[in-house]
């Protein structure tokens, strides 16, 4: 995980939980307020006969310094920072708009409405809250560093998984053949290399091309070989004799067939003794039984694609 990236899940934490915790403690103070504005009015309520508030259809000015005694009283009952009542008059009085940071509330009485003036003061950051919000910041903090940690242990066994499939994954077997010196080798073991006479060579190969090139054939040992097979196993042979390899004339592929197939799986039976689970893939069937099982046999490789054998000098 990037810098950049802890950075922002940092932010985006701390963000999260003050936001949280701003709000919570927003409308709870809210509902404090209201509550007590609710106990303040009551009170006023049941004081208001002993109030000298003025009446205009009594014509009576009333006592100012008895209600701004009365509204000191009550304050230092209310005894809170967050709520205090700054003045209660009746509503003729009332001129001047209310101040920012002010409420008004009206109560009915029987002889007019009085209007009620409370101060209410929102104290959005005292050191209660800045120790919590230092909280927030620490497990913010804390939750990045972790989260970071689970990022590169989970990454460090993608690692390990992806390293060792790459170990224990086995390599796709490939047949190499190599017309510049005839040989027949594989990959897994490049090193290992069986040298093949050119009638089995050009056989073999013509074989697969045409195998490759013809899915579900059967070449039966009875039968003669199909004329285009032969034709590939001369191409072959024309490039061994481009390559400088001989100089006679071309064989008849079908003639001593069996013995030309035995051959191919001699020199496979050494290349792929290692791998002798692939071999089926490339070793051309053996002919068992006798009679019609025998004729019903197939020497075609039937399962052979583009990509399991790498001819070099083709």
């Amino acid at each position: 995980m990037s810098k950049y990236k802890q950075l922002l899940v940092l932010l985006c934490l701390f963000f999260i939980l003050s936001s949280v915790f701003y709000i919570s403690v927003t409308q709870k103070s809210q509902q404090v307020v209201k509550q007590k504005i609710i106990q303040i009015e009551k009170q006023i309520a049941l004081d208001l006969p002993l109030l000298d508030l003025s009446n205009e259809l009594l014509k009576h000015s009333g006592n100012k310094d008895t209600v701004n005694s009365y509204i000191k009283t009550l304050n230092s009952y209310i005894d809170s920072d967050d709520l205090i009542v700054a003045a209660i008059v009746s509503k003729k009085e009332m001129v001047t708009p209310i101040k920012p940071g002010q409420v008004m509330h009206s109560l009915n009485t029987s002889s007019g409405v009085v209007l009620v003036v409370f101060g209410v003061k929102r104290t959005h950051f005292t050191l209660s809250h800045f120790i919590y919000y230092l909280i927030f910041f620490v497990l913010s903090v804390l939750v990045t560093f972790w989260i970071k940690f689970a990022f590169i242990k989970q990454s460090n066994k993608q690692l390990i998984h992806t390293e060792h499939q790459t170990i224990t994954e086995p390599t796709p077997l490939v047949l190499i053949v190599d017309l510049n010196d005839k040989t027949l080798s594989s990959n897994c073991n490049p090193d290992k290399k069986m040298a093949l006479a050119n009638k089995p060579l050009c056989f073999y190969l013509a074989l697969v091309e045409y195998c490759t090139n013809n899915d579900d054939v059967t070449l039966s040992h009875n039968k003669n070989v199909p004329e285009e097979l032969i034709e590939l196993a001369n191409k072959y042979f024309y490039r061994l004799v481009e390559l400088g390899h001989t100089i006679r004339k071309k064989p008849n592929f079908n003639n001593s067939l069996e013995k030309t197939l035995s051959e191919i799986r001699a020199a496979l039976d050494e290349v792929l003794n290692e791998c002798p689970e692939e071999k089926d893939l490339y070793y051309p069937p053996k002919a068992y039984g006798e009679g019609s099982r025998s004729r019903l046999h197939s020497y075609g490789l039937a399962n052979i694609k583009k990509g399991n054998i790498e001819i070099i000098g083709k």
